[in-house]
């Protein structure tokens, strides 16, 4: 070889080894091919990234035992012809049986001793993946368009139906897609009731390209007019001229007579309300005069109840002064009548009958005038209770020593009775606040009438404490109250008889002062009774709240 070839020699060796390179860097598999025999001659790119082999291993393999049967004989007929005039779309398989599809390029050409072929294949599993993936969401959609009960469809902008889903047939009464398509050429005047709605759409269309929940009114097959909700957007092609509009369709016929049925139905409220209000204002109007007069019978009320209470106070003193002298002298007399008699030895036995009459009669006298004392000490305290008068001494009270005192100034009750006085208290009863007088009062009026009603037993006083409050209940086993007297067992005058005729009476005023008491120590007082087995009075005291913080 002369020496002013081998510059250039080397030179051009130097490109191919570049070019070499920059194919095996190539993201195609290339392959030299014998074109008759079918061998592979040489290859570059991917090639063994792609067979899953090293090139040592794919050169003077047969390019046909890398494809399928179908396949290979689709490849053979190619290679005897010039190539291929379009990219072929088949599979390349590796020897695991792993299969890749390709896009496949074959170019023949004849050679100074044969056939060679240049065969480029490109790997295309993404993008077939994303073909599967595109077609199951074509069908997805499909699915869920041939199955909305929403409309769905396409027109051409002149205003014909080029496509619609088994809803859009139906709301328009044609059964079939392919009937609409068939029986509808011109939207404007055939399913439009008003065609100024479809002008006034495609004025949107123009100026903002579609329309959201734009409502209209469409003729039905059968000639009904029923209300839709229309949204539509105009498909464009690259140029910016529009190609068809695509959109869906909701009968609202029934929310449109709701609404319209809203609106009469507002219009009957707001003159009902209007009436009513008028109603109102005159039953207010009524109401202020009656709670005017009632405020002013109240306030008469009061002032009589006021002037009640100063009467009786005024009377009940009146009276309590000479009531007073007549019972300090009825006694006097009694215990000198009794000094004499006891002195003198009377003969006459109608002489000893007139001093036994008359020591008999001093007797009621005395009695009698304590019985109208204690009647007017508790028309003094109710008069004062109900007028808020009454003064309250508030002390701390042990309530076991409170229970104690009473039970012994009311021991002498029992004397002459086969009843016994039982007191419950428990343990570690904490101290209250009140007037320790007028509870007092409080129980011994109940002991009272617990004694009173109660021939043979006992009479039982407890105390205990439960939900924040002291709880004092006084039980007896006597006759008991009748359920028809339940309810006027704390009216005022009121006594309840037990069917016998030598029972004691009474003012008929201690319950209710009892209910006034302890009311007004923020208590409560209620009963409970069976007739002939007894009854139980109980009420409540509250007990001092703990400090807090």
């Amino acid at each position: 070889m002369s020496k002013s070839y081998y510059p250039e020699l080397t030179e051009r060796l130097a490109e191919l080894e570049r070019f070499r390179e920059l194919l095996d860097q190539s993201n195609d598999a290339i392959f030299l091919v014998d074109a008759d025999s079918g061998r592979i001659l040489d290859t570059a790119g991917s090639a063994p990234a792609l067979l899953g082999r090293d090139k040592g291993r794919i050169i003077g393999a047969t390019f046909y035992d890398f494809l399928r049967p179908k396949a290979a004989s689709r490849v053979a007929g190619v290679l005897s012809t010039q190539g291929t005039d379009a990219p072929l779309v088949t599979e390349l398989a590796s020897p695991d049986g792993a299969t890749v599809p390709v896009e496949m390029t074959i170019r023949v050409a004849n050679g100074p001793t044969r056939r060679e072929a240049v065969v480029v294949a490109r790997d295309i599993s993404e993008r077939k993946k994303a073909e599967r993936a595109l077609r199951r969401a074509e069908d997805r959609y499909r699915s869920i368009v041939e199955n909305a009960v929403e409309g769905f469809f396409t027109t051409t902008p002149a205003g014909r139906f080029t496509s619609a889903n088994p809803a859009m047939a139906a709301l328009l009464g044609y059964g079939t897609p392919e009937r609409l398509m068939a029986g509808v050429t011109d939207i404007r005047s055939q399913i439009y009731a008003d065609s100024g709605d479809r002008d006034r759409l495609m004025q949107l269309l123009k100026t903002r390209g579609g329309a959201t929940n734009f409502p209209s009114r469409f003729r039905h097959k059968s000639g009904r007019i029923i209300w839709v909700s229309l949204n539509v957007r105009v498909v464009r092609d690259p140029s910016g001229l529009p190609l068809f509009l695509e959109g869906s369709c909701e009968d609202i016929t029934a929310r449109k007579l709701a609404e319209e049925a809203l609106r009469d139905a507002h219009v009957l409220l707001e003159k009902r309300v209007e009436e009513r209000t008028r109603e109102l204002n005159q039953a207010n109007e009524r109401l202020m005069r009656e709670v005017q007069e009632r405020r002013r019978a109240e306030e008469a009320a009061e002032a009589a109840n006021r002037t009640k209470s100063d009467f009786l106070s005024m009377v009940s003193h009146e009276i309590r002064t000479p009531l007073t002298s007549i019972l300090g002298f009825s006694k006097i007399i009694q215990k000198k009548l009794e000094q004499i008699f006891s002195g003198l030895a009377l003969p006459d036995p109608r002489l000893q009958k007139a001093a036994t009459q008359v020591s008999g009669n001093l007797g009621i006298i005395i009695s009698e005038g304590e019985r109208l004392t204690t009647l007017i000490n508790d028309v003094l305290d109710l008069a004062k209770l109900e007028s808020g008068r009454m003064a309250f001494t508030m002390e701390t009270i042990d309530p076991a020593e409170l229970v104690t005192r009473v039970m012994a100034s009311t021991s002498v009750l029992l004397e002459g009775k086969d009843v016994r006085m039982v007191r419950c208290l428990d343990d570690g009863l904490p101290a209250i606040t009140g007037d320790r007088d007028r509870i007092i009062q409080v129980l011994v009026n109940l002991i009272s009438n617990a004694v009173k009603f109660t021939d043979k037993g006992t009479v039982r006083l407890s105390a205990a404490c439960q939900d924040g409050f002291l709880r004092l209940s006084v039980a007896d086993t006597g006759i008991g109250i009748a359920k028809k007297d339940f309810g006027k067992i704390f009216e005022k005058f009121n006594q309840v008889h037990g069917g016998i005729t030598d029972r004691p009476k009474g003012t008929g005023l201690g319950l209710p002062i009892c209910k006034h008491i302890v009311e007004s120590h923020g208590g409560r007082i209620w009963f409970e009774s069976t007739p002939g087995k007894g009854s139980t009075f109980t009420f409540t005291l509250p007990l001092p709240q703990p400090m807090s913080g």
